[in-house]
């Protein structure tokens, strides 16, 4: 059954990513185009992946096997069998020899489709239109915005939680249009606290200052006041001193607030403050009396949200394109199930959707240095993911790595041919058979040389 098309609802907390009931299931994180129907999938206590028209996920792609690999339920665990498909189901990056039990969340490949196995994927029924800014990752959207619009409706001011790079910009953003309730969203004034040199710098920069407080200095207005009418979004704010952290409380209740050496109390106005901390911990770093009176929402970091890091990944690299005045269409063409694979077993858990936007605008500089595009791609992926199980079906066949490699498979030439005609043409039986005997060599370099061979299935 495709998830999309379930109806559960069930209310859940108050604050968090996610209060859905949990649903375990498939989703594919890549397809070629055209190859499967549908982009997630409920797994129940058996689930099949294959080419058959009976399978519960069908994948139309030559490269899968009529019945390819078997999802089970073994009480609360479960384990996935490879069905002795042609090429192979790889999980984690290895090839799948029997059967293993599955943890969550695991990239399965099967063909060129990219899946990602996961239990308690809580909220991705939901098809939610999401405003303006997009928040790109369609799996993880639908909750999030539904949390976004949770609590907007249920208080003025939000804190938005989660590990640096996880988007918490973005989502205030998108509470700013939220809280309008049109496409035109709010003024937003944003400003990190972690730049604070001192608790006067930050006093002055949030409160303001009067005149002739200080030699010198101009009476200014400070953020409060220029966020006035739309939302003042403070990231970091853990790192506000306990006394500033008062002071805030106090616009954030009654609305009011001075500014430095100035005896009239100041309106402050409408303004709505999102807070922002990616400090971890159950206070997050916050005076107890101020994390009181804020909605919190929890954005998940890039290791919960794996099979969204493709779709994610595609959207930079086309926006890191077009401002470098290229089309997307000379890149994302050339982009298959490698890759997208070896992002998703990486899961960028260092520095979250920035090391996605680095590997974008890695690909975007080399390219523009007049390189092939597809000698770019395989550099930049191999250079990026040198340890992933998947890295070596980067390498270009004229690389100086694979010329390495040449000796290996030409001093086996006679077996991996004898090999290949046993098998009739199975290069997953003949790299099964071969490595029995000792001769370690991948389906990826097997094929490149039996092709230089001119050797073909019977």
């Amino acid at each position: 059954m495709r998830l999309s098309d379930t109806t559960r609802r069930e209310d859940g907390p108050s604050s968090g990513f996610g209060g859905r009931p949990s649903v375990t299931g498939v989703l594919v994180a890549f397809a070629p185009p055209g190859s499967v129907e549908g982009d997630r999938f409920e797994v129940g206590r058996s689930f099949t992946v294959g080419r058959s028209a009976n399978s519960d996920l069908l994948i139309r792609d030559d490269k899968v096997s009529r019945r390819h690999f078997r999802i089970r339920r073994d009480g609360e665990h479960h384990w996935i069998e490879d069905l002795d498909s042609a090429n192979g189901t790889f999980v984690q990056g290895r090839r799948l020899h029997g059967n293993r039990p599955l943890n969550s969340p695991c990239v399965v490949r099967a063909g060129d489709a990219v899946l990602v196995f996961q239990t308690h994927a809580r909220g991705i029924t939901e098809q939610v239109a999401c405003p303006s800014p997009a928040i790109a990752g369609h799996f993880s959207r639908g909750p999030l915005v539904r949390a976004l619009r949770e609590a907007t409706e249920s208080t003025r001011h939000v804190l938005l939680l989660g590990p640096t790079g996880t988007g918490k910009e973005l989502a205030a953003r998108v509470l700013c249009t939220l809280i309008n309730g049109s496409a035109d969203p709010l003024s937003l004034v944003a400003h990190n606290c972690a730049r604070f040199s001192s608790p006067e710098e930050a006093t002055t920069t949030l409160f303001g200052v009067g005149p002739r407080v200080f030699s010198g200095v101009d009476a200014r207005a400070g953020l409060i006041e220029s966020a006035q009418g739309g939302v003042l979004f403070l990231d970091e704010v853990h790192n506000l001193p306990q006394r500033v952290q008062r002071s805030l409380l106090r616009v954030i209740e009654d609305g009011r607030f001075e500014r430095i050496g100035e005896n009239l109390t100041r309106d402050a106005g409408d303004v709505r403050f999102i807070l922002a901390s990616n400090a971890p911990g159950p206070s997050f770093g916050l005076a107890p009396d101020l994390l009181a009176r804020l909605r919190a929402v929890a954005l998940p970091p890039l290791k919960e949200r794996v099979a969204d890091i493709p779709e994610i990944f595609c959207h930079l690299l086309t926006k890191a394109l077009s401002a470098a005045g290229r089309s997307a269409d000379q890149l994302l063409p050339l982009l298959g199930g490698d890759h997208f694979e070896a992002m998703c077993l990486d899961g960028f858990a260092r520095d979250n959707i920035r090391g996605i936007s680095d590997l974008a605008d890695r690909l975007v500089t080399r390219v523009n240095t007049g390189i092939d595009a597809a000698e770019t791609i395989a550099t930049v992926f191999e250079e990026r993911f040198p340890d992933n199980p998947v890295s070596e079906r980067f390498l270009s066949p004229d690389t100086e790595s694979e010329k390495e490699k040449r000796p290996h498979y030409e001093r086996n030439r006679d077996q991996i041919i004898e090999m290949f005609g046993e098998c009739e043409g199975n290069l997953s039986a003949v790299e099964r058979r071969l490595r029995a005997r000792g001769i370690v060599c991948s389906r990826r370099w097997l094929a490149i040389y039996l092709e230089r061979w001119g050797v073909r299935p019977r």
